[in-house]
Parts: C-alpha cells; sequence; structure tokens
C-alpha cells in the first residue's frame, strides 16, 4: 500500500519521475500479486485466517488488504485508462475484502469501546479501508449519481469510524501505564494517515469548497505535528535505553505506516493544490519538498527490510556445509583404523575376556 501511494502520488512529481512510473507499477502489482499468493496459501492451512482475526486489535490490519487492492486498482486506471475492466476487477474484490472487514471491525470497536484494553492506532484502518473504497469508486465512476449517494454514506461511516477509534486510541493512552520508548505503538501515526485520505476523498467528492477543505487540511497538520512531535520524543526516549544501533537500525513490519501516512498526507496535499491553487506558502514548500521525504522514508524502511532479511539468513545459514554421505562413511572407516593405531601406540592392548554365556 505504502509503495503504491508513493508510486501514484510522490513518484510522479520527482525527477525522471514520469518515466519510473510505469516500471514502479509493475513492482507494485508484483508485490500485490506475492502478498496475495501467501495470503491465500495461510488460507489453506488449519487456523491461518483466524490468526488474523482471532485478535481484538491486529484483526484490524485486514484493513490494509483492502486499502491495497484499492490503491491497486488506482494504478490499473492510470497505467490502462482505455480499458477500465482490470481497475474494475480489482475495486470489485477490493469490495468483497470491506465487506468481509467490516462486520468484524465493528464488533471489535464495540468490545473494544466496552472494556480499558490499550488499543493503537491500526483500529484506525477501518476509517482507511472505508474512505478508500469510496475514493476509489469516485475515480472509476465520476458520472455516477448513485455512486456519489453511496460514496457520501462511506465517507460519514468512514467519519464515524475515525470518531470512535481515534477515541478509544486516545482514552487508553490518558488512562496511563504505558512507556513512551516502549508502548508507544507504530501504527499510531494513522491517527493523521486516516485523516489525510478522508482529505483526498472529500477534495475528489467536490462537495466541499476550498475554506473548507483549508480548514481541515489545517486540522490535519494540527494533528500531524503532534503525533510526529510524540515519534521525535519516542525516538529520543529509544536511544538514550538503547543506543543508536538498537533503537533505529531496526526493522518491523508496522514501521510501514509511516510510509503509508507521510505519502498519504502528501498526497492530500498536492491534490488540495491542483484543485485550489491559491497561495498557501506552507501547502507550496510540503508539495515541492515532500515528495523526497516520502522517497527517504521508502528508501530508508526497504533498505532496513533488505538487512534484517539478510542478517537472519546468515544466521540460519550453517557454519560449515557437512559432507557427502558416501565421503562421511569413507572418513568414518579410515578414522577407525587411526585411531586403533594411535591406541596402540599410547598402550599395548589388553586381552580380550571371553563373553559369558548362560
Amino acid at each position: 500500500m505504502a509503495a503504491g501511494i508513493f508510486s501514484i502520488g510522490a513518484l510522479p512529481r520527482l525527477p525522471l519521475g514520469a518515466a519510473l512510473t510505469f516500471p514502479a507499477d509493475i513492482a507494485v502489482g508484483l508485490i500485490w500479486l506475492a502478498t496475495a499468493a501467501a495470503l491465500a496459501g495461510s488460507a489453506w492451512r488449519r487456523g491461518g485466517i483466524a490468526n488474523r482475526t482471532a485478535s481484538v486489535i491486529e484483526s484490524f490490519g485486514i484493513g490494509t488488504w483492502v486499502a491495497s487492492t484499492a490503491v491497486l486498482a488506482r494504478i490499473l486506471m492510470l497505467a490502462a485508462p482505455e480499458d477500465p475492466w482490470p481497475a474494475r476487477i480489482a475495486f470489485l474484490l477490493s469490495i468483497g475484502l470491506w465487506l468481509w472487514f467490516v462486520p468484524r471491525a465493528v464488533a471489535n470497536l464495540v468490545r473494544l469501546a466496552r472494556s480499558r484494553r490499550r488499543p493503537n492506532g491500526i483500529v484506525l484502518l477501518s476509517t482507511v479501508a472505508t474512505q478508500a473504497i469510496a475514493l476509489i469508486a469516485l475515480r472509476l465512476f465520476p458520472a455516477s449519481p448513485a455512486v456519489r449517494w453511496a460514496v457520501a454514506a462511506l465517507m460519514a461511516l468512514g467519519a464515524g469510524f475515525y470518531a470512535l477509534a481515534a477515541f478509544l486510541v486516545v482514552r487508553g493512552h490518558i488512562a496511563g501505564g504505558w512507556r513512551l520508548a516502549t508502548d508507544w505503538a507504530n501504527g499510531n501515526c494513522i491517527l493523521h494517515g486516516a485523516l489525510s485520505i478522508t482529505g483526498l476523498t472529500m477534495i475528489a467528492s467536490g462537495r466541499f469548497g476550498e475554506a473548507a477543505i483549508l480548514v481541515y487540511w489545517e486540522a490535519v497538520i494540527a494533528v500531524f505535528v503532534a503525533v510526529e512531535a510524540i515519534e521525535i520524543a519516542r525516538l529520543a526516549a529509544r536511544v538514550r535505553e538503547q543506543g543508536w544501533r538498537r533503537a533505529i537500525l531496526v526493522y518491523d513490519v508496522s514501521q510501514w505506516a509511516r510510509n503509508f501516512t507521510f505519502g498519504m498526507f502528501y498526497a492530500f496535499t498536492l491534490a488540495f493544490r491542483q484543485v485550489y491553487p491559491g497561495p498557501y506558502p506552507l501547502r507550496d514548500a510540503i508539495v515541492a519538498c515532500g515528495s523526497y521525504v516520502v522517497l527517504t522514508l521508502l528508501v530508508a524502511e526497504a533498505g532496513l527490510l533488505v538487512a534484517t532479511a539478510a542478517r537472519r539468513g546468515a544466521a540460519a545459514a550453517p557454519m560449515a556445509a557437512p559432507p557427502p554421505p558416501g565421503e562421511r562413511g569413507a572418513r568414518s572407516r579410515d578414522a577407525a583404523p587411526a585411531a586403533r593405531g594411535s591406541a596402540g601406540r599410547a598402550r599395548p592392548a589388553r586381552p580380550r575376556s571371553p563373553p559369558e554365556t548362560g
């Protein structure tokens, strides 16, 4: 999902980005196919899907399946505008995943509201998945009145998801009992990422004027700054406790959430400027420099992934390869006489006693 958002939003704004967009789209499609194949394979194993849906909090990760498939639909739409059916098929698949995901998301949000558990920002993927469906529906069927009414309902539902999920995240952290260095989750940056995709959908819907979008964009910036200030404080705390290497040069799959949220904020800001090109210096500066920030984060995360995979592969490799089976037996036979000979030189062999019988 993060790579797809980069390919759609930030990459075309970079030098040589237009030439690299099509290869990047192919790479994103291959990543999606590999991930889908892995998930399908796990579904066939006993407990494969249950392992992903059993946890009240972690089950919200299914929202990334919905959003990434919707992003794939957008990529297919841009790559082949003359043939809409590949994009529509991907869109229908994302709708199927969303219909499977939403009842679970609603039930788990209710469970969390009734408990005192401290969820993290992953629960906001309920908003991300819903707004992704609404956004791609607008892109694929911009002239359909029925689709526009359905999108309005989806946007309202996504906003309701955000209100409840964000309340649960904030309530859990206000209650205390957690440490910044160890308990603040990477997924909490979705607090502003979910707002950004909602803003992008607002612009695509055409239902909101420039003044409303400006106020909303400024509110997203406020949340962005607050969340990332906490992230910086957490980084400082981790460095103090664990050192630079263990605090920064570590990989975790949840870190991709930051690539998604920064990429989505950039896409929202870029769309705001394209639709309403007013004189907003901060917005123009973000558009000018944001693509490089998104690229840097993507390269850094990919580098951590490759380095971690290489270290794990080296740790799992045997220290020395075992000899072939035939050679192993020959070595054993050759070693036995040598051992007996050296033992005979060390001391005379004792006569063997006859075996006992009876």
